[in-house]
């Protein structure tokens, strides 16, 4: 098709004037203040957050406004800082249903719980919380009162949760745990961050990461990332278990193996599975 000097003309004018027509400033920044509260891994202030997106005092005040009211972002009034409301979590759980991510999943899942004979589970990061998004309960495994929807805030006492943080640079690591802290939940949880750096250099090496009794006297668990093509954590596959089983040092390496082997293959799949 020939398109003559005057109608290039009239169509560069065109689509010129929809593009400076369809930016919407308001709504760019509030996607950008969402953003931007999901790549940092605890709250933020009304001053952090204008100062890293330089956006003026009134109108961010206006669009936290409008992100809070409508249960986008939570506003904690006793520490003064935002973070991302569960409105976000309802909204990735029910894309991760259409894309059939947890469908497919399952299915692993259920080889697993089948050959460590374990209660088996998917867990996500989202914020400073582990979110439960996927459960199958294997025939010797414990029936446990979390569900998919639960979410878990201690990461340095979970398996899941030190698998997240061996990813951290280690002034990432200190910042988060200074926000974080160490609550002590058992006897077993890490208090200090000196044991917790060694712990989670054993993740590294190892590629899963282990607590007993660390979050919940007499309960076990053992975790192994799924990795995106770029090498990012997208979840956890976290075998669950009575204590003394993991205690068994044989018995560990099979869950071990298997939960890696697991995760393995998902990591490889998972750009088909999306």
């Amino acid at each position: 098709m020939i398109i003559n000097m005057f109608e290039y003309t009239y169509m560069k004018k065109n689509i010129s004037y929809m593009e400076k027509t369809s930016y919407v400033p308001g709504l760019e920044r509030g996607l950008s203040v969402i953003e931007l509260l999901s790549e940092e891994p605890y709250e933020m202030s009304f001053s952090e957050i204008s100062t890293k997106l330089n956006i003026p005092g009134a109108s961010l005040w206006r669009i936290l406004r409008v992100l809070t009211d409508r249960d986008y972002i939570i506003f904690d009034n006793k520490r003064r800082t935002y973070r991302l409301g569960f409105k976000i979590m309802s909204m990735g759980n029910f894309l991760l249903e259409t894309s059939h991510f947890r469908s497919i999943i399952r299915d692993d899942l259920k080889r697993l719980a089948e050959v460590t004979g374990e209660t088996v589970e998917l867990d996500v990061r989202i914020r400073d919380q582990l979110v439960l998004i996927e459960q199958v309960i294997g025939p010797e495994g414990l029936y446990l009162y979390s569900h998919p929807g639960s979410a878990m805030p201690y990461f340095h006492a979970t398996a899941p949760g030190k698998v997240y943080l061996a990813q951290l640079p280690a002034q990432k690591l200190r910042t988060v745990i200074k926000k974080l802290g160490l609550p002590k939940l058992t006897a077993k949880t890490i208090q200090s961050l000196d044991e917790l750096e060694k712990d989670l250099n054993n993740v590294r090496k190892r590629g899963f990461a282990v607590d007993i009794e660390e979050m919940r006297e007499g309960v076990a668990r053992i975790s192994s990332p799924i990795m995106d093509t770029s090498g990012k954590i997208m979840a956890c596959i976290t075998v669950v278990c009575p204590a003394f089983r993991l205690k068994d040092k044989k018995r560990l390496k099979k869950y071990a193996d298997h939960i890696k082997k697991t995760a393995e293959e998902i990591s490889f799949r998972y750009d088909r599975i999306f």
